[in-house]
């Protein structure tokens, strides 16, 4: 295959030339070097108002997309960008949740039966975000759809010492929780690629 046809078959240039892994640990240190302070805060905010970011994250997002996936879901105002970006890189179609706790409601066109993934920019300890996702997921089951799984960008929860997030959901409505970048993940496997973040101290 000459390098024409690989790249008319790839999704974008990138996957292209690089692997997975290569492609996550760039994203993952291009998303360090936004952090506040580095003291392991992120400024998610930061982080989905970047093209660059939002473009890479949609493409390693949809890979962890199970098969059959309706539609997507997610919390306004918080998940939009990031879930716009997703929608328009698989051309699946979304819908939002608004209020919050007992008031959480499902906006948008949603269908009784469809397969409904929830996506969510950040989560961080269990406790804390297990009742964050919890409405999300509830309004959604209330609307007839399933709900299969909840996917994360950054999982904050490192050395919380909690039940993971993952745990919380299985348990409270069977639905899985996958992460792009874990709470445990382990930060020398990016370290072959550290040079993105001095490279790219403001990535657009």
């Amino acid at each position: 295959m000459n390098l024409a046809q690989v790249l008319r078959t790839a999704p974008d240039a990138p996957s292209a030339f690089q692997s997975a892994r290569q492609r996550s640990a760039e994203l993952y240190a291009d998303i360090l070097a936004v952090a506040p302070g580095g003291d392991g805060r992120v400024d998610i905010e930061a982080v989905q108002s970047r093209p660059s970011i939002l473009r890479r994250t949609a493409a390693l997002l949809s890979e962890a997309l199970p098969p059959g996936t309706d539609r997507l879901v997610c919390a306004a105002p918080d998940g939009i960008a990031v879930t716009t970006a997703l929608a328009l890189h698989t051309g699946l179609p979304f819908a939002t949740v608004t209020g919050a706790g007992d008031d959480a409601r499902l906006t948008g066109e949603a269908h009784a039966g469809e397969h409904a993934v929830v996506v969510v920019p950040l989560v961080g300890a269990a406790k804390d975000a297990a009742p964050g996702a919890a409405p999300v997921v509830r309004a959604v089951l209330d609307a007839g759809m399933r709900v299969s799984h909840v996917l994360g960008v950054l999982d904050t929860s490192r050395g919380s010492g909690d039940r993971s997030v993952a745990d919380v959901l299985q348990e409270q409505y069977e639905v899985r929780f996958h992460a792009l970048f874990p709470a445990h993940s382990a930060l020398p496997t990016f370290s072959a690629f550290s040079t993105t973040d001095q490279k790219e101290v403001d990535p657009r």
